[in-house]
C-alpha cells in the first residue's frame, strides 16, 4: 500500500496535483484510488463524484467527500446514539461533530474503510487547506491516545472532556453500542499507524510561487515533523513557463524566482517539484498524464522522494532520551508536559501527545533540551 497526502493553500493547486499523481499512478499499472476529503478533485478528473468510489479511468477510481446531512458519516452517528442513551438532545452530535478537526473523523472513517477493504495498491488524498489540514494529525493523535482511556482493555477515544460525562455509567452501557465505538476508534488508530509510517505515507505540499512560499514551507515542515508525518517534496505550482517571454511578466518571473529560491532554501535536501501555468486548467485524465509526467520528471510518483530523520529512542547510561528533529522551531515556542501515559509537545499553539515504549512507560522526563532541529527528551533511570 502507498498513500500521498496533498495540501497547500488555498488556490494553490492541490486537487489537479493530486488528480495529477492519482494518474500517473494509475498508469504505472497501480489500482489506485483519488480521494478527495472536500471539493475540487471532481472538476480536476472531469467527473461527478460523490462518497462512494467510481471508475474514471484504468486502474483508477476517485471519490470526494462532502460533509453533510446526505453523507454517511459513522462516527457521528455512533456520538448520536451515545447521547440519545443519555437522553441528550441529538442536535448535540452535531454540534460536537462539527469542531475544528473532529469534523474531519467520519471523513477520516471513509478513508480507513477504503484502506481496509478496497483492494487498492495506492491511495492520493486531495487535501483540505494547509491551516485546516494541519488539524488532522491532532484528530487522529487524540483518537488514538484515547483508545488507552475510554473503552476496556485499555484502548482510547477522541473527546475526553465528553467521554467524562458518561464515566460513571460505562459499566452500565450496552456492550453492542461499546463494541461500536471501540471498532470504529480502533479503526482511527490503525490508519494513524499508516499515516505516520513513512514507508507507506509521504505528505506533499503544494505551494504558490509567491512571496508566501517559503513561510508555508517551514510552516507546514515544522508542523508535520511535530506529529511524525513524513513530508518528502514541496511543489510549487502554477510558475509561469519559459516559453512566456513577454517583457509584461518580468516582474512576475522575477517574484517567482524569488519565491523557488526561498521554497528551495526552506526545503533543504528535500525535493522542490515545479508545475507551470497552463492556459487552462487540464482536465481529464489525458490531460493530467502529460502534467504528471512534466512535474515528476524522471522520477516515480510512487516512490518515497525523501527520507528525513524521524523521532526516535536511545539508551544512554541507564537513561532513555527521546529525540524528535524539528525544524524551523524556536525554544521559545516549545514546552513540554509530563502525562499519566506519555509527554505532550507544545509547539506554535499545537500540542502533540507521544506515547512511550513500555520500558519507558514508568520514567518520569527529568529535562529536556533544544538545539535547532533537535528536541531531546531524557527520561531518568
Amino acid at each position: 500500500m502507498r498513500i500521498i497526502l496533498f495540501t497547500g493553500r488555498g488556490g494553490s493547486g492541490v486537487s489537479t496535483m493530486s488528480a495529477a499523481t492519482a494518474v500517473a499512478l494509475a498508469m504505472g499499472g497501480r489500482r489506485t484510488l483519488a480521494f478527495g476529503l472536500g471539493s475540487g478533485l471532481g472538476e480536476a478528473l472531469g467527473f461527478q463524484l460523490t462518497h462512494e468510489p467510481r471508475d474514471v479511468g484504468p486502474n483508477l477510481a476517485a471519490l470526494e467527500t462532502r460533509h453533510g446531512d446526505d453523507e454517511p458519516d459513522e462516527f457521528r452517528d455512533w456520538l448520536g446514539d451515545l447521547l440519545d442513551w443519555r437522553g441528550v438532545e441529538p442536535e448535540l452530535a452535531d454540534d460536537l461533530a462539527a469542531l475544528p478537526g473532529a469534523n474531519q473523523i467520519g471523513r477520516m472513517l471513509n478513508l480507513a474503510g477504503q484502506v481496509e477493504d478496497s483492494g487498492y495498491e495506492a491511495i492520493v488524498v486531495d487535501g483540505l487547506p494547509l491551516e485546516l489540514f494541519l488539524d488532522l494529525p491532532p484528530s487522529l493523535d487524540a483518537a488514538a491516545r484515547w483508545l488507552e482511556r475510554l473503552f476496556e482493555p485499555r484502548q482510547s477515544n477522541v473527546f475526553e472532556p465528553f467521554v467524562r460525562m458518561f464515566a460513571a455509567d460505562y459499566a452500565e452501557a450496552g456492550e453492542e453500542m461499546l463494541e461500536s465505538g471501540r471498532e470504529l476508534l480502533g479503526r482511527l488508530a490503525d490508519l494513524r499507524e499508516l499515516l505516520t509510517d513513512p514507508d507507506i505515507t509521504s505528505v506533499r505540499v503544494v505551494l504558490r510561487p509567491a512571496a508566501t512560499a517559503a513561510a508555508d514551507a517551514r510552516i507546514s515542515l515544522t508542523a508535520l515533523s511535530l506529529f511524525s508525518y513524513a513530508c518528502d517534496a514541496f511543489v510549487v505550482n502554477q510558475v509561469l513557463p519559459d516559453e512566456v517571454q513577454d517583457p509584461f511578466f518580468e516582474e512576475m518571473r522575477s517574484d517567482q524566482a524569488r519565491a523557488l529560491d526561498g521554497a528551495q532554501a526552506a526545503a533543504g535536501e528535500l525535493p522542490v517539484l515545479t508545475g507551470t501555468r497552463a492556459k487552462r486548467a487540464p482536465v481529464g485524465v489525458e490531460a493530467l498524464g502529460p502534467l504528471a509526467a512534466a512535474l515528476y520528471r524522471d522520477r516515480s510518483a510512487a516512490d518515497v522522494l525523501h527520507r528525513a530523520a524521524s523521532h526516535s529512542f536511545s539508551r544512554r547510561d541507564g537513561a532513555y532520551v527521546m529525540s524528535l528533529t524539528l525544524p524551523f522551531a524556536e525554544k521559545k515556542d516549545l514546552a513540554v508536559e509530563q502525562l499519566d501515559d506519555g509527554v505532550a509537545v507544545h509547539l506554535n499553539g499545537r500540542r502533540a501527545v507521544l506515547m512511550l515504549p513500555p520500558e519507558v512507560e514508568s520514567r518520569e522526563a527529568s529535562s529536556w533540551s533544544f538545539e535547532p532541529p533537535e528536541l531531546k527528551i531524557n527520561f531518568g533511570g
